[in-house]
């Protein structure tokens, strides 16, 4: 299952590659555009900075989301937009592969990436039966570097076509959005009205830190595994 080159470039004229570039940014614009008519002014500001802020590392949607929830963005609303990000960034991956490889730094990184990682599934033949289900829950799940960009790699690593790891990204990214969403708008729904902002923005700190804590421990005892 090991295809490596499916993502190579297909010979497309100047104007479909100008296209595959721009949708994804298209789609982007169009849908800020239509959120601008549900959320008042700064609230919008504050979600194109949400969104702008996930795409750059190390900020991932178990930060994003309960920030933008507890300054008064709808959980769903919050949601939707990443798990939207999450489609957007994986189409452009799958259509642009070969142009990211070109970027600068980005190109280097993802080429030793898959490198890497292909020698790593090679050993491990067995990975291959888990393959769908695996990068769906890679996405979803709140991994340090996952995501439609690093989860577009490892798809590629593991053979599978653009529809298919398009598939898994979209998937993935409404569970784990949702899933997130709706974990925060609870916890915000079983704090008591009238205690402000602060106090709320500190149970949510305590939240952070102690998932934080618990995610070291875990990193540190697979590297003592490894």
């Amino acid at each position: 299952m090991w295809q490596i080159d499916v993502w190579d470039d297909d010979g497309a004229d100047g104007q479909a590659s100008w296209l595959k570039v721009s949708v994804p940014f298209l789609l982007c614009a169009l849908f800020l555009a239509a959120v601008w008519f549900l959320l008042p002014a700064e609230q919008w500001l504050l979600l194109f900075g949400m969104m702008v802020a996930y795409i750059v590392p190390p900020l991932g949607r178990e930060t994003i989301i309960p920030v933008c929830i507890l300054c008064g963005v709808p959980w769903w609303l919050a949601a939707f937009a990443l798990a939207f990000l999450d489609f957007a960034g994986g189409l452009f991956m799958a259509w642009n592969f070969p142009l990211v490889l070109r970027i600068p730094y980005i190109g280097s990184w993802v080429s030793r990436f898959v490198t890497a990682g292909r020698t790593f599934l090679d050993r491990r033949p067995w990975l291959e039966r888990l393959y769908f289900v695996g990068l769906v829950a890679f996405v979803a799940l709140p991994f340090d570097g996952s995501g439609s960009i690093v989860g577009s790699v490892v798809g590629r690593m593991l053979g599978m076509t653009k529809t298919e790891v398009l598939s898994c990204i979209t998937i993935g990214g409404i569970i784990g959005s949702f899933g997130i969403a709706l974990g925060i708008d609870y916890i915000v729904n079983l704090i008591p009205a009238g205690t402000g902002f602060w106090f709320s923005l500190a149970v949510f700190l305590l939240i952070g830190t102690a998932l934080l804590v618990m995610y070291w421990n875990y990193s540190r005892r697979l590297k003592a595994d490894a």
